[in-house]
């Protein structure tokens, strides 16, 4: 199927920019005011416009066309083994 970055939804969007910074489904669902099934739908829903076989590849393309910009991402600090 042909990619086609235009066609993904505001909601979409904001939650292929969630997961891509970690978040879970829970934590996606209460940020953005919805069910964890209608995150799974937005983001299953992003993954088919990419051309993605899962949420992890819809990011990557996400990134990889422009979709989502790479300072768009906040990247968790690592914890520093005791």
């Amino acid at each position: 199927m042909p990619r086609r970055p235009d066609r993904i939804s505001p909601g979409q969007l904001a939650a292929l920019r969630l997961a891509a910074n970690g978040l879970t489904s829970r934590q996606i669902a209460a940020r953005l005011r919805t069910t964890e099934q209608g995150v799974h739908l937005r983001l299953k829903a992003a993954a088919h416009t990419l051309g993605a076989t899962s949420r992890t590849h819809a990011v990557a393309i996400a990134l990889r066309t422009g979709v989502l910009q790479p300072d768009e991402i906040q990247v968790p600090a690592t914890r520093e083994a005791s």
